[in-house]
């Protein structure tokens, strides 16, 4: 396999190209004008590409999850697939639930700025 630098090596390397994809993601999606579309699509890409599974339950080697899943269903290389699967599944899941809670922190400090704004500016009656 590789040794400890080349292993450092492969995955700044795989990190950068995962980066680089990230963005070019990140642009092709900047004109969808719905923040709560096109922010899951961001995690989602995120998640995709920077989600480390172990290669061998046995070993301490890391791996791309997605990548694994693509050699082992394309090529038929291993076993590993409903594996990828899961830990991917478990991945999404805790980022899709981060991102709700983000994401409803937000909207209700939105709101909760709005009425600020109108009671400041004397527009709102109370009863």
């Amino acid at each position: 396999m590789f040794n400890e630098p080349e292993y450092q090596m492969m995955w700044m390397i795989y990190l950068a190209a995962a980066g680089c994809a990230w963005l070019v993601w990140w642009k092709m999606t900047s004109w969808i004008p719905l923040w709560y579309v096109r922010e899951p699509l961001w995690l989602v890409v995120a998640v995709l590409l920077l989600t480390p599974v172990r290669v061998d339950p046995a070993e301490p080697w890391l791996a791309p999850a997605t990548m694994i899943f693509l050699l082992d269903t394309v090529l038929d290389t291993g076993d590993n697939e409903a594996r990828m699967l899961g830990d991917l599944a478990l991945a999404m899941g805790i980022a899709l639930l981060a991102y709700l809670i983000f994401a409803a922190g937000r909207a209700g400090f939105k709101h909760w700025r709005k009425q600020e704004a109108v009671h400041a500016k004397g527009h709102y009656k109370s009863r």
